[in-house]
């Protein structure tokens, strides 16, 4: 029996506005204009018989009928991309495109990867490095893992690693610098941010510290570049066991004071819930969480 179905193009313009509540956003999204978008939905609101949208002077919302009839499309569209992909992987393989946070990966990720390939061979992966979060509907990115709180909308995240923070030194600076007996005395010490005062503020106030302006120094927005400017007796940074063990054991650097900072930031492994309906994003997830 032939389907009784709209237009293709009308139930992805009301798909993609749906989830943006947006015409101009959905027009984005799927390369076409906002007339051609708004002319779709109308298309299909007149099929249906049926407003889908509340068009308001400001904003956009669903109806009843829009709300009722957004996540059958939704998972239908998941349901064909993910059957498109999979066939593909049983032509071609499988390849991954995943964004990583730069130190995760250089620090954390790089000396396990051997193992992933040796126990999944038919995955290729391809990594990519930045510290945004991903925008997994514009950008081609299957999973990544970010640094932050888990707080993402409309992604699954699971934390991988939980970082604590002390100061760190080099050597050289410690011997050519006054004797550190207590934190107030990093008053007069060039602190190595990364990326921000954050971290440092926190460790200052746990530390039971006032009066030192946390914002001063130098900031850098690489954990790895931090670290080596730390090595090279630049000043003093906040280092996370992860990132700093084995320049610890070698002596390229030293705990410069003993209080550690725990915070609620973390790294975190994330991906659209749809996504994990592929074997091979799922595998990779659960060969990360494996690691830890």
């Amino acid at each position: 029996m032939a389907r009784k179905l709209p237009s293709l193009n009308s139930l992805r313009a009301f798909e993609a506005t749906a989830r943006h509540l947006s015409f101009t956003h959905a027009a984005d999204e799927l390369f076409v204009t906002q007339a051609a978008i708004s002319h779709q939905v109308k298309a299909l609101e007149d099929y249906l018989g049926h407003s889908l949208f509340k068009r308001l002077p400001r904003n956009l919302t669903l109806t009843a009928q829009g709300e009722s009839l957004m996540p059958v499309l939704a998972g239908a569209f998941d349901d064909i991309a993910n059957a498109v992909v999979s066939l593909k992987q049983d032509k071609a393989g499988s390849l991954l495109n995943v964004r990583l946070a730069p130190s995760f990966a250089a620090k954390w990720l790089s000396p396990r990867l051997k193992d992933f390939w040796q126990m999944y061979p038919e995955i290729d992966l391809c990594l990519f490095h930045a510290h945004n979060p991903v925008d997994f509907e514009r950008e081609d990115i299957d999973l990544a893992v970010t640094y932050g709180r888990g707080d993402w909308k409309g992604v699954e995240s699971t934390a991988i690693i939980s970082l604590d923070f002390f100061p760190v030194a080099s050597p050289a600076w410690v011997a050519n610098n006054e004797p550190l007996i207590k934190p107030e005395q990093l008053l007069n010490v060039t602190l190595l941010h990364d990326a921000g005062p954050y971290a440092w503020n926190e460790w200052l106030r746990q530390a039971g510290v006032k009066g030192i302006n946390n914002r001063r120094g130098t900031t850098i927005d690489d954990t790895n570049v931090l670290i080596q400017a730390a090595i090279d007796g630049q000043g003093v940074a906040l280092g996370s066991t992860p990132f700093v063990e084995d320049h610890l054991a070698s002596g390229r650097l030293v705990i410069v004071f003993d209080q550690v900072l725990i915070t609620d930031y973390a790294y975190y492994v994330v991906c659209p819930k749809a996504h994990l309906q592929r074997p091979d994003i799922m595998a990779f997830k659960d060969w990360l969480l494996a690691q830890v």
